[in-house]
This record gives C-alpha cells, sequence and structure tokens, in this order.
C-alpha cells in the first residue's frame, strides 16, 4: 500500500511539473490601416461594412492594394478567398495575384505592419486556388480569423506549420467581427 501511494505521488508531482505553456496573449492591432482582398471574392463586400460600418475601424479599402499603399498604416487586414469572376473583372490571373498578395504581405511584414487574416467563405468558398491562397497567407499573418465551417480539416493550423499563428475559428460571419475586435485598439482620428 505504501509502495502504491508512492508511485501515486511521484506520478502526480511529475504531472505538476510537466505543465504547458501559457499560451502568448493575442497580438494587438491599431489603425491607420488597410482592408484588401487576397483572391478578389466578393467576401471583402461584406467584411467592409462588419469592420468599417458596425465597428467603426475606418480602414482604407483598398482590394488590389500594394506594397506602396502601406505607407503610413499600422495594420492590414486581408479577406482570403479566390474567385475566378472577381479576379477576371480586377485583369487579373490567378499568378498575377499570388506575386500581388505575397509582395503586399513580405512588404507588411518588413514595415513591422500587423497582418490580420480573414477567411468567412466557410467551406463551399474553399477550392485549390483559395487553399493556394491560404497556403501563402496564413504563414505572412499575426492572426487569423476563419468562420469554422471553412476550417474541417485544420489546413489553417497546417498552413501555418510551426509558426505560431493563433488561429480563431468563430461559428457565423457575424462573428468575425468581435474577433478582429477583441485585437483592434480603438484609434480616434485627430
Amino acid at each position: 500500500m505504501k509502495k502504491t501511494l508512492s508511485v501515486l505521488a511521484a506520478t502526480l508531482a511529475s504531472f505538476a511539473l510537466v505543465r504547458p505553456a501559457p499560451a502568448a496573449p493575442p497580438p494587438v492591432f491599431e489603425g491607420p490601416g488597410v482592408l484588401s482582398s487576397i483572391g478578389q471574392s466578393s467576401d471583402i463586400a461584406v467584411v467592409k461594412v462588419l469592420l468599417n460600418t458596425k465597428l467603426k475601424l475606418g480602414l482604407d479599402v483598398k482590394p488590389l492594394a500594394q506594397p506602396a499603399d502601406l505607407a503610413g498604416q499600422k495594420s492590414l487586414v486581408v479577406v482570403v478567398g479566390a474567385s475566378t469572376k472577381g479576379l477576371g473583372a480586377a485583369g487579373l490571373d490567378v499568378a498575377r495575384e499570388t506575386e500581388r498578395a505575397k509582395a503586399l504581405l513580405e512588404a507588411a511584414r518588413a514595415k513591422g505592419i500587423g497582418v490580420i487574416a480573414l477567411h468567412t467563405g466557410g467551406g463551399s468558398r474553399r477550392g485549390k486556388t483559395t487553399d493556394d491562397l491560404v497556403k501563402l497567407v496564413v504563414p505572412l499573418s499575426d492572426y487569423v480569423v476563419v468562420v469554422a465551417g471553412g476550417n474541417k480539416d485544420k489546413s489553417f493550423q497546417a498552413a501555418a506549420g510551426a509558426r505560431p499563428v493563433p488561429i480563431v475559428e468563430v461559428e457565423s460571419l457575424a462573428a468575425v467581427g468581435d474577433a478582429v475586435k477583441a485585437v483592434f485598439r480603438e484609434t480616434r482620428a485627430p
């Protein structure tokens, strides 16, 4: 009996020593900022209303943002989702949109601009092109919000790889705003 209690005590003590590291606090973002699209889906229109009209973040909306558009900015919010119709309307093909996205995200990283990536389309808006864009965007982001239905396969976590990118799953598009508001510091115009 004493031996069993000793083994049990030793086992419990070892569990007490092996605690998972506390989760890092989420990053904090602030304005001014730019809202752009990666993939040119129409989802940016809904996100614009959610973030600028409802939450009043005052982001500059530039669906085709270029690195030069980041001058003086502190945050970049990108809506990831490919649309062949949207790409065509913008005069882009997948290769050119991928190049633009990579240049934009790398410029943000080089300038120390925080990047929030959003995927709001759910599972029905996933496909090869969107998945390829997710693999590009997530590792270059500082915070990711995805409607849970679009991440059933945990591809956003897989895209992050070893980089500790906070990936927040929400149940609905409406909840995307709450997830962004939780990390976006309010700024007032002068």
